[in-house]
């Protein structure tokens, strides 16, 4: 490991490696989360909660029962953790597309209850609304081709001016950091040192990040297994853990036995342990450059691009 990049990796206080989640709002209830929250703070682990404000309209759509800011219970839990030192995140207006006005109203009421926008999102599922989603996620015509083929080159439209779910001057206006890419390994660094990113292509995001996968109790695990940890201490990582707590990680009151343990191993360890933008801003601060290399946007897009087809095969 080069000199440039340990000082690249240099942390508050001493610490060897940082730490956090961006936790997406999908069917997030307070009973499903709270004790994830009550222990995160318990180990003083401060991390990102995103949430939706206004409540999903369409009965059949999967993320229906999602507790939203317009719930007074859930309002105050969130408002109650952020007090407490979690950053809120923007995950959408709403759990079902949105267009221009009502994205426009969400940002506003978070504001009103925040006093400030939202420093950090993320796209929810198939929002029309989505910023650069789908296969404009990719400079490369071979993945966009596969992906149209494959039925997954569905359109979104929040970059798109013409369309009435365009938000993307919004974005660029309120909005620092977006997630993009989400990857297997623990350590992000290695596969995106330039983290947060600015794309010159997609000019309405200020700044992307990358995540690493746990997704659900079985990834975040397995991501976290103390191996994984063990090396993202040896080499002095970053790691951003994409999940979704509202997915079965509390089960009648409690967390899931493995996840509790894991968690807290590693808040032993000699971790900085900070809300995603917090951390997003302490790497940008000792960057030179924050545009990555074709070659950097290359490998993490057919990085991506394999994890998932190796799983769909497998």
């Amino acid at each position: 490991m080069s000199k440039s990049y340990l000082e690249y990796l240099k942390f508050p206080e001493g610490k060897k490696f940082a730490f956090t989640i961006f936790d997406d709002a999908d069917l997030t209830k307070v009973e499903n989360v709270k004790p994830i929250y009550d222990l995160l703070y318990q180990l003083k682990m401060f991390i990102t909660k995103s949430v939706f404000v206004f409540p999903c309209k369409d009965k059949r759509s999967p993320f229906y029962d999602s507790q939203t800011l317009a719930n007074n219970e859930y309002l105050g839990f969130i408002k109650n953790i952020n007090k407490n030192g979690f950053e809120i995140g923007f995950h959408n207006a709403s759990p079902d597309s949105s267009e221009r006005e009502v994205t426009i109203k969400a940002l506003q009421r978070f504001k009103e209850i925040f006093g400030d926008y939202p420093k950090s999102f993320a796209n929810h599922g198939d929002n029309k609304e989505n910023l650069y989603w789908g296969k404009n996620r990719f400079d490369s015509g071979l993945i966009r081709l596969f992906m149209s083929l494959k039925g997954d080159g569905r359109s979104f439209f929040g970059d798109d001016e013409k369309s009435s779910y365009f938000w993307g001057d919004v974005f660029k206006e309120h909005i620092t950091y977006c997630r993009n890419f989400v990857f297997k390994q623990i350590n992000l660094i290695k596969i995106n040192p330039t983290i947060p990113y600015h794309d010159p292509a997609r000019p309405y995001v200020p700044l992307w990040f990358s995540s690493c996968d746990g997704a659900d109790p079985l990834r975040f695990n397995r991501l976290l297994s103390i191996r994984n940890l063990d090396k993202l201490e040896k080499e002095r990582g970053v790691c951003i853990v994409y999940t979704h707590f509202g997915k079965g990680f509390v089960k009648n009151g409690e967390i899931n036995n493995e996840t509790r343990y894991l968690l807290t191993d590693l808040s032993k360890r000699e971790g900085w342990f900070v809300p995603v933008s917090t951390l997003l801003d302490h790497l940008r601060a000792r960057q030179k450059n924050n545009e990555c290399t074709k070659q950097e946007r290359k490998k993490m897009e057919y990085t991506w691009f394999f994890e998932r087809l190796f799983d769909r095969i497998f």
